[in-house]
């Protein structure tokens, strides 16, 4: 049957053309009546493939492209029938960029686990897209109270203020995956990721914790006008938050002093714009799970920021810094 993420668009009475995210491939010499009986319908949800004229060949072609799932034996693969039906769509959508291979994609992210850390205001927002996108375990840790500017849609609800941070993005993450596992990991286990999600400058003996335990981790922080992802930090791999403080120093030098300044809590907490407090989010959730399915996140040894009012998003460099020793944790 057609993957239901593409489109069947008809060129001409024997020519189609058959559209799947940004990729598209045309058919020619084909009867319409065979191209139409992929589509699946509520009295043929399945398409026996001895129906179609297309030949074993260009089925072949098309189904490892993702344009159409076929074979029976396929159909039937609990894969791609994920447990919560909600993921089908995600599967559909994922099959645009990993064809036949989305089903595998998205059953190892149910076995992931992420770590938010930071009561960011993108904290909740992105546990909650992360789960969403069908990783299986999500949790945030922080022991600090709800105030009501961390609030936005996706995330933590006005409702939320004064409840306990941690116990609030869970019922964040139950609202998007009702099926997902909240409870943080035991002592000594390490997560796949951690998101650091702070509206202030990360504390370095937490930097050093993470690189000691050798977590990867991707920050994340939101300020008034502008939001930064990344850089993503793989310890001993990639360079890490202390080169970037280093560059900045180079750069700067009263950077020291000032990063020293910048780690005292605000009084009444930092604020941000609440439509960019969801680009963040969103932006880095994409960053978390491309990260968690093998790919190569824009943000290693990178940053990605947004500076109101322009809307484009821009990625920083952050090579590894010659004084940083971070090589050799």
């Amino acid at each position: 049957m057609l993957n239901p993420a593409a489109r069947l668009l008809w060129r001409g009475r024997n020519a189609a053309q058959l559209e799947l995210g940004t990729r598209a491939v045309t058919i020619d010499g084909v009867e319409p009546a065979a191209l139409a009986r992929l589509v699946p319908t509520s009295r043929t949800p399945h398409l026996d493939t001895s129906m179609t004229a297309l030949d074993d060949g260009t089925i072949d072609v098309l189904s490892d492209a993702g344009y159409v799932w076929t074979r029976r034996e396929r159909l039937d693969d609990p894969r791609l029938h994920p447990p919560a039906p909600r993921l089908a769509g995600e599967l559909a959508a994922l099959s645009a960029r990993r064809g036949e291979g989305a089903a595998e994609v998205l059953a190892a992210r149910r076995l992931k686990t992420v770590g938010i850390h930071g009561t960011g205001r993108a904290a909740a927002h992105i546990a909650a897209l992360v789960a969403a996108a069908g990783v299986g375990r999500v949790y945030v840790v922080d022991t600090g109270d709800v105030h009501l500017h961390q609030a936005t849609p996706g995330g933590l609800t006005p409702e939320d203020e004064g409840r306990r941070f941690a116990a609030a993005a869970a019922t964040a993450v139950w609202r998007a995956a009702p099926e997902a596992d909240t409870t943080p990991l035991p002592m000594g286990e390490r997560p796949d990721l951690v998101v650091m999600a702070f509206d202030e400058p990360i504390d370095s003996d937490q930097r050093a914790a993470l690189h000691a335990r050798g977590c990867t981790h991707l920050a994340v922080r939101l300020a008034a006008d502008h939001g930064v992802i990344g850089p993503l930090v793989i310890p001993a791999v990639t360079s890490c938050l202390a080169c970037a403080d280093l560059h900045r120093g180079d750069r700067d030098p009263a950077w020291r002093a000032l990063a020293v300044q910048l780690t005292v809590p605000r009084r009444h907490g930092p604020m941000s714009e609440v439509s960019l407090a969801a680009v963040v989010a969103g932006v880095a959730a994409l960053q978390v799970v491309a990260y968690l399915d093998g790919e190569q996140p824009a943000t290693i040894e990178g940053t990605l920021e947004m500076h109101l009012p322009d809307w484009r998003i821009r990625r920083r460099s952050w090579p590894r810094h010659p004084d940083c020793d971070c090589s050799h944790w």
